[in-house]
């Protein structure tokens, strides 16, 4: 039998289970697996309803619909398991409802599967997004990644790349023998008007299918991916509750790498977390890195970012305003404080904020201080830039737009 290339916290390891797990179809008969799957549900529920955890009504609401959510992106595994065996660029389960792990608020994740001892040809033309990366992964190795812009395109952004074991004069992306997937990362900075990269892919052999998967008798696979389910939603949120946080709230580490868990080699995380009372505010000051983008992003305790298209939870290099002496202040508030910069906790009473620095010449840690709410025009500069309700509102009906049309479900 082989082995899981993924682990349990990653959704992949429920559609790989069919394959590659232990239980067989007694465990499916005998209601064994299915009782797996509840078992864990309830102990993931009890996490939610435990002391170690906020208990505000944000707080609560959001980690039992955080358990829907990895609930629903392991349902989805499990049903699409052999009906992606032609190569194609798709979107990720992950959008604006489908969140975990923090994704970038400024992104559409979209890929194709690949297999190692294929050759495939990627067109298109490039879009006008800030960054669009393009990773190659062996299971949870990443074996290349680029920018988009690396390659030669066309006067009008159009591109032919060819994927491949061996090595192709012009645009050439090495495929690894082990190859199972393409994922091609877009980030906008302008959300109004940035468009995403419209690409195809084709493979270029004469076997145009991927791989059946390994035949397994449907009672004995079914039972594997129902006992994977149930492992991922546990050890998916276990995992970004125990992931490298501050031990101090309302500050930041250093950079994080986080190559290991797939994330984009060019992409330096800095990871911070928050914690304020109602009456309290957060300041946090950095001089934004040169470079291709940057970000801040504000989740809750489940690492899932806050609804960033009805809310103003993330800011990007775009998006900020600079102040006078070249550094940016971001206020993180329970309410308006009426400055441009504002992060919003949606209620929530802690969480994730992430800086990502991607292809920047620095990714620096930001310093932070907490402040009474009814103190933070003393706190801030004179000149910092102030918003109105209504100028407020219309940022928000910009942001609304935007993620509606990103993502068309």
């Amino acid at each position: 039998m082989s082995s899981f290339t993924n682990p349990a916290w990653l959704p992949f390891s429920v559609s790989e289970a069919a394959s590659a797990g232990d239980a067989t179809s007694q465990e499916l008969e005998s209601g064994e697996a299915w009782n797996h799957l509840l078992d864990a549900l309830k102990r993931v529920g009890e996490v939610v309803l435990s002391d170690a955890v906020p208990h505000e009504p944000a707080d609560m609401a959001s980690g039992f619909r955080h358990l829907l959510v990895l609930l629903g992106v392991g349902i989805d595994e499990l049903l699409r398991r052999g009906l992606d065996r032609v190569p194609a660029i798709k979107p990720s389960g992950m959008d604006a409802a489908y969140k975990w792990g923090m994704e970038c608020p400024d992104c559409i994740y979209v890929g194709s599967a690949l297999k190692g001892d294929q050759s495939y040809r990627l067109s298109g033309t490039r879009g006008s997004a800030r960054y669009v990366g393009l990773q190659v992964m062996s299971g949870m190795a990443s074996t290349f990644n680029a920018l988009i812009d690396d390659f030669a395109l066309g006067p009008d952004g159009e591109l032919e790349i060819t994927i491949s074991r061996e090595a192709q004069e012009g645009n050439w992306i090495p495929l690894d023998e082990h190859a199972t997937m393409l994922v091609v990362r877009h980030f906008f900075y302008d959300w109004e008007h940035e468009v995403p990269a419209t690409l195809s892919i084709e493979p270029l052999s004469q076997r145009t299918l991927l791989a059946e998967p390994t035949p397994v008798d449907p009672r004995t696979a079914l039972a594997r991916q129902v006992i994977a389910l149930g492992d991922f939603v546990e050890d998916n949120l276990r995992f970004f509750m125990d992931l490298a946080h501050p031990e101090i709230p309302n500050t930041f580490l250093p950079p994080f790498d986080g190559t290991a868990m797939g994330a984009a080699a060019e992409n330096r995380p800095v990871i911070g977390s928050w914690k304020l009372a109602p009456h309290e505010a957060l300041v946090i000051e950095v001089t934004p890195p040169e470079g291709v983008y940057w970000s801040f992003s504000l989740g809750n305790t489940w690492w899932e970012t806050i609804d960033y298209g009805n809310r103003q939870s993330s800011l990007n290099g775009h998006q900020t305003v600079v102040d006078d002496d070249g550094k940016v202040r971001v206020v993180v508030a329970h309410q308006d404080p009426g400055v441009a910069n504002w992060l919003d906790t949606a209620g929530h009473s802690e969480g994730a904020i992430i800086l990502r620095c991607v292809r920047t010449d620095t990714a620096p840690t930001p310093t932070t201080r907490v402040v009474a709410f009814d103190r933070l025009t003393e706190e801030l500069p004179a000149t910092t830039l102030r918003v109105s309700s209504a100028q407020r509102a219309e940022v928000l009906d910009v942001r609304r737009r935007a993620v509606s049309r990103r993502f068309r479900r």
